[in-house]
């Protein structure tokens, strides 16, 4: 059952990207998802900090949602399939190649705020 939840949630969140990349590629990279687990050390003590102070929802399970975002952190896109995504951000959420209403005003507007204020993932070598 576990499995299914995860599965079930990304497929939801792949499936909104692809109509967002207007069908361009949207993929999965299997290494880099094993790679985000055996190396998540910050990403567990965080979680256990926030389910310590109460922060998720009741009947969160906290496994279960480092997966989701393990996964999520693992999403491939090309150059094209990543360029039509962020022209449905900029166009307010409708895909400039399909035409199809994907994200509502007030999602965009969150979700920019978002991008704007947390900037990319800091990489260490």
């Amino acid at each position: 059952w576990y499995q299914r939840r995860v599965r079930v949630r990304f497929d939801f969140v792949t499936s909104e990207y692809k109509k967002m990349a207007g069908g361009e590629f949207v993929g999965f990279s299997n290494a880099t998802f094993l790679s985000e687990k055996s190396e998540a050390d910050r990403n567990y003590a965080i979680g256990y900090y926030l389910k310590e102070h109460n922060v998720f929802p009741e009947g969160c399970n906290l496994q279960e949602t480092l997966d989701l975002y393990f996964q999520l952190c693992s999403v491939e896109t090309t150059a094209n399939s990543a360029a039509v995504i962020s022209a449905t951000l900029a166009n307010g959420g409708v895909c400039p190649t399909t035409k199809d209403v994907c994200v509502t005003a007030d999602a965009v507007r969150n979700t920019l705020s978002l991008m704007y204020s947390c900037g990319h993932v800091r990489l260490f070598w």
